[in-house]
């Protein structure tokens, strides 16, 4: 048994990366820690090496502890939190270099199964390989394989058509692996003629399995056919989401009165020119997207809480597109070359891209420089630390604006 410490200098950032991962989770096979911040109202982002040790002694009664850390100070605090603990329990503790989030979900899918702890590793290491996949950069090591291995004669096998809207993201597929690895079978899943191992959600993640996809599993062993037919229940079941509703028939709106109100976003001021070191400013840039991207895991759940699936889809996709290394080495750059601030690079950086999407022929794709320019407000408000308040409406009122972002559509409609 593997069990997880999660160690951020956020404790929003810790918390909201433990939830994520709990959701992952389909048995007890695995427990979570969390330590994250420090106990200081006025600067509470840190990390305490003490609160690593608490955390890694509240999970000590398994084979294994991996410890994931954020960057920095967070590795230096799980390397003095060993040498605190007791050696019998240090003896267990392993620290992994997997980005945070991205490892933590793979490494949670990965315990959960009963895997040993190397191959907890090996998956939140790899744990990047999809996202390398879909921005078109080479693979670090990925094992994929453009053509299926030759089965013998025993090997059955079985085929599905998906029907889960979005494809197998990350729950329904964290639920095939945790369902396949409970038989003792050699198995292989198979898209157009390309093969991984169900053992692992970031190579399932490289099939990049989508609606009215045809998967199939390949099996043999003992319990295959057990296997075969978990998979086909498993499909049936919509790998544990809940069937589309059908969409309400279309009817008229009627005509509505009441008192027009434009509605502008708050501006956040940004200065160019820093008194801080290069390092400084990339620290804070660095959690400004980090609150940011915490923000919008929060808005998917509560989205999908409230039933609004499409517009959780969009929070999804602005979380892929804010988490983008390119982006971030852009303004580093900027950074280093201007010795300007964090909110000045960030803004001249997004700004550029959203030129970009804007000077594109498909009017679809022009279209996503609205997601940009929401991206660009969320992290400034984080880094000019801007507060932004919605205005309260107590007739009726018709809200004119040049763009509704996503966020504030949710908070309005949720109002109502």
């Amino acid at each position: 048994m593997v069990n997880l410490v999660i160690v951020s200098h956020s404790s929003r950032l810790g918390e909201g990366v433990g939830e994520l991962a709990r959701q992952m989770l389909m048995s007890d096979n695995c427990k979570i820690a969390i330590a994250a911040g420090i106990d200081d109202p006025q600067n509470p982002i840190g990390t305490d090496a003490i609160k690593v040790m608490e955390a890694i002694e509240s999970v000590a009664d398994a084979d294994h502890v991996l410890v994931m850390m954020d960057m920095g100070s967070a590795l230096l605090s799980a390397e003095t939190a060993l040498e605190l603990l007791a050696p019998e329990i240090a003896a267990k503790v392993r620290l992994c270099a997997a980005p945070l989030v991205e490892g933590t979900l793979a490494a949670t899918v990965s315990a959960a199964s009963g895997a040993d702890i190397d191959k907890v590793i090996f998956d939140a290491m790899h744990a990047l390989e999809a996202k390398r996949e879909q921005l078109g950069l080479p693979s670090s090591d990925t094992e994929i394989s453009d053509t299926c291995p030759p089965y013998d004669e025993e090997a059955r096998s079985l085929s599905v058509v998906i029907k889960n809207r979005n494809g197998l993201h990350v729950r329904p597929a964290s639920r095939l692996v945790y369902t396949l690895s409970t038989f003792n079978a050699d198995m292989l899943l198979e898209k157009n003629g390309k093969c991984v191992t169900p053992e692992s959600i970031n190579q399932i993640a490289l099939l990049q399995v989508r609606y009215n996809d045809t998967l199939r599993l390949i099996a043999k062993g003992p319990e295959a056919e057990e296997a075969l037919i978990a998979f086909r229940q498993l499909a049936e079941d919509n790998f544990g989401e809940t069937e589309e509703v059908a969409p309400p028939t279309l009817r008229p709106v009627p005509p509505v009165s009441g008192k027009a109100f434009y509605y502008q976003p708050v501006l956040c001021t940004v200065q160019a020119k820093s008194t801080l070191t290069v390092e400084e400013e990339q620290e804070r840039l660095r959690q400004a997207i980090d609150f940011t991207l915490l923000d919008l895991m929060t808005l998917t759940a509560k989205a999908e809480t409230s039933g609004l699936d499409d517009i959780a889809a969009i929070f999804s996709g602005h979380h892929t597109l804010l988490d983008d290394p390119e982006l971030q080495a852009a303004a580093s750059e900027l950074l280093q070359h201007e010795h300007c601030t964090a909110e000045y690079a960030w803004q001249q950086v997004l700004k550029e891209l959203s030129q970009q999407y804007q000077q594109l022929d498909d009017e679809y794709l022009q279209a996503r420089y609205i997601d940009v320019d929401d991206l660009l407000h969320r992290t400034l408000v984080h880094l000019t630390q801007t507060k932004e308040e919605l205005p309260q409406f107590n007739s009726p009122t018709i809200l004119l604006a040049e763009n509704i972002y996503p966020p504030q559509y949710c908070n309005w409609i949720q109002r109502l």
